[in-house]
């Protein structure tokens, strides 16, 4: 994603080169500090090794899609269900605290998170900034919809962002969906890999 700090980080960077920022969040689910911290650690290195491989775009903020934060083919649920199921994943993977799921809830009643086209991309108020632990997204699929403010999604899709950094992934979320053939597969696919490659490319 396009880093919007990406100058003020500079004016600390002696070098004054872009640098690319990445957040990683690992579930508790995953076992103690030990092996989250591990994880973490093997996640920085994989992606020095691409870094050294192959060029990459600097002045970027780069969010790591966890697999367990992609969920498919679920039952159709009622729209707060829905908002409050995807604020309780981000808390479970880390992102935010308990506060922030209310927060997504009132931002739905102030104005529908319903994007169109099938798409709800549920996130919490302004206020709310200060449960965000760090920046994150996840998918969630329900097949035969939930029915929002404006028309019925198949795709919910909660974010959280550090300061303003919810504004690059709406910004980078609109970018992976903008053809029609590739959100129309996101609605129905069963495969994990699909939708990981669909955020990550």
């Amino acid at each position: 994603l396009k880093d919007l700090k990406a100058n003020k980080l500079r004016k600390a960077n002696p070098m004054k080169e872009k640098i690319n920022r990445m957040g990683i969040s690992v579930s508790k689910k995953n076992g103690g500090a030990v092996k989250r911290n591990r994880a973490k650690r093997i996640i920085r290195e994989a992606y020095r090794q691409i870094e050294n491989e192959r060029p990459l775009k600097k002045g970027n903020l780069i969010v790591i899609l966890a697999r367990e934060g992609i969920k498919l083919g679920l039952p159709t649920v009622s729209m707060e269900e829905a908002i409050v199921a995807a604020g309780e994943l981000l808390r479970d993977l880390g992102y935010v605290d308990d506060d922030y799921i209310p927060a997504m809830i009132r931002r739905n009643e102030e104005a529908s998170v319903y994007m169109g086209l099938g798409l709800a991309i549920p996130h919490g108020t302004e206020d709310a900034k200060r449960d965000v632990k760090r920046s994150g997204i996840i998918v969630m699929q329900y097949p035969d919809g939930v029915e929002f403010n404006g028309g019925t999604a198949q795709l919910v899709i909660g974010i959280a962002g550090v300061g303003d950094e919810h504004l690059e992934i709406l910004g980078q979320i609109t970018e992976a969906v903008t053809e029609e053939e590739i959100l129309e597969e996101l609605k129905k696919t069963t495969d994990v890999d699909y939708v990981l490659n669909t955020f990550t490319n």
